[in-house]
């Protein structure tokens, strides 16, 4: 459902059922079953330094909606279960210290896994992008709305 290259090394990883990671010849490096549970991952983002990367699943009827840090090497750092939405989409801002991602609202995260700022969506966001400066965030939803916010997540304005 996603993919990502490593910002510095001929790797990638996909995320359907599993994690996995190949190299650029296409071997399987490692899987990593994320958790006991069979729940679809939707997401996938290598932050730049190569040092970890932060996957989003789908959440299944019983199980929360999981957004999870793992080291390099596929080990699991921080797993945050405060989304009421699956996580669709995410990107880290071109300094590296900000994730932003859409889920049931748009969240702003640090390198750590911490809550930086939450904003509220009419509907679930899709997609996720932030400007080249870093001051702002656009989003689009499954109601087809394009959303533009400050890096706060506050809402500037949006088109219908």
């Amino acid at each position: 459902t996603a993919i990502a290259w490593h910002p510095q090394k001929n790797i990638f990883i996909t995320v359907g059922d599993k994690i996995r990671i190949f190299d650029i010849n296409g071997t399987l490096l490692n899987t990593i079953k994320h958790r006991q549970e069979d729940v679809l991952l939707l997401s996938v983002v290598w932050h730049k330094s190569g040092d970890l990367f932060v996957t989003g699943d789908y959440g299944h009827d019983d199980t929360k909606t999981l957004l999870q840090y793992w080291n390099e090497k596929g080990i699991l750092i921080r797993s945050i279960d405060l989304s009421k939405g699956e996580f669709r989409n995410m990107t880290w801002n071109k300094k590296g210290d900000k994730l932003a991602t859409a889920s049931d609202a748009l969240r702003i995260w640090d390198k750590d896994g911490n809550l930086i700022a939450e904003g509220q969506s009419e509907d679930y966001l899709w997609g996720v992008s932030w400007h080249k400066k870093g001051k702002k965030i656009i989003t689009s939803s499954l109601e087809q709305r394009i959303i533009l916010w400050n890096d706060k997540a506050e809402r500037i304005i949006t088109l219908e």
